[in-house]
């Protein structure tokens, strides 16, 4: 076991509960990638600077380089924006940030490469009323209620079929992925968070374990399998030298006020170069941990003062 940094090593760590997004999450051919936000905790802080935000937007240059901050911030501003831009077609977009035009609350963001989960607790009669309405400009798409999976009611559109939505009461799941048909990407998410698919904290141990060394965060970043430093349709930028032969990465931030955030990281690598990923990991953190067991890393680190999306 290596230490680097400024705090004390934990040698083990304790059994946590997997986090509850983890219920959606399946591995699809041997590899998983997603984006979480926790929006009951960290929306209220991050709506107004998001608000301001380009969806081009780049990180700090102090953090870009620093896998702990630029992946988070960067899944941060993709799932605000693909809601907000991307759900506007279906009259969603202003899920988060209009009270007066929802009763449905959202408590979570999860993106991953094939579909996209607002958790909370829905109105389902409201979300039909949209997802159905006629459209009134060429943009706005029409859909129909076509069919039920679990608990879900099943929406497609009147004309084409690109998209499938599911709706419940605790969430509204889209799917547009290109990897399988949206049918068959909500039956996947719909039926790991039922229980009638095998979740990827079932089939996995390592990716069990990554979650509950660093998914606890109120945003958290990770890719597992054929999906670590992708670039082709990557949801974040996670490309880094010292971790593209790792079997799975999961980064987290969290604010705990306005100037502070703490992160942490965990990833599995082959043969791990601990000088490389001691200068790599916190590299812009105020304070920085890294511990390294055979071939599990794991880091912590604590910002002051940080120019933030939050």
């Amino acid at each position: 076991m290596t230490a680097v940094g400024g705090w004390p090593t934990v040698a083990a760590q304790e059994t946590v509960d997997p986090p509850t997004y983890s219920q959606w999450l399946a591995l699809e051919d041997d590899g998983l990638e997603f984006v979480f936000v926790d929006w009951a905790n960290v929306g209220d802080e991050a709506i107004v600077e998001l608000e301001e935000a380009d969806p081009d937007e780049e990180v700090p240059a102090e953090y870009e380089d620093d896998p702990m901050v630029a992946p988070a911030s960067e899944g941060l501003l993709s799932a605000y924006f693909f809601l907000g831009v991307d759900l506007a077609q279906y009259r969603l977009g202003r899920l988060l940030d209009d009270e007066d035009a929802f009763e449905s609350t959202v408590e979570g963001l999860l993106r991953t490469t094939d579909a996209f989960v607002v958790s909370g607790e829905m109105q389902p009669e409201e979300i039909d009323e949209q997802l159905t309405a006629e459209p009134e400009i060429e943009f706005l798409r029409q859909l129909e209620r076509t069919d039920e999976i679990g608990e879900f009611d099943v929406y497609t559109p009147v004309e084409g079929d690109d998209v499938a939505v599911g709706v419940g009461t605790d969430a509204i799941v889209v799917a547009d992925g290109e990897a399988d048909t949206p049918e068959t990407a909500l039956e996947t998410l719909v039926g790991a968070w039922e229980g009638d698919v095998e979740r990827a904290i079932e089939e996995s141990e390592s990716f069990a374990w990554l979650l509950e060394a660093a998914g606890d965060g109120e945003v958290v970043v990770g890719q597992y399998g054929d999906r670590v430093a992708a670039t082709d349709g990557a949801l974040v930028d996670m490309a880094f030298e010292e971790l593209e032969d790792a079997e799975g990465v999961v980064s987290s931030l969290t604010p705990e006020n306005e100037d502070t955030a703490s992160g942490a990281f965990a990833a599995i690598v082959d043969g791990p170069d601990e000088d490389a990923l001691g200068e790599l990991l916190g590299s812009s953190a105020d304070q920085q941990s890294i511990t390294i067991v055979n071939d599990q890393v794991v880091a912590a680190g604590t910002w002051s003062e940080v120019e933030n999306r939050f």
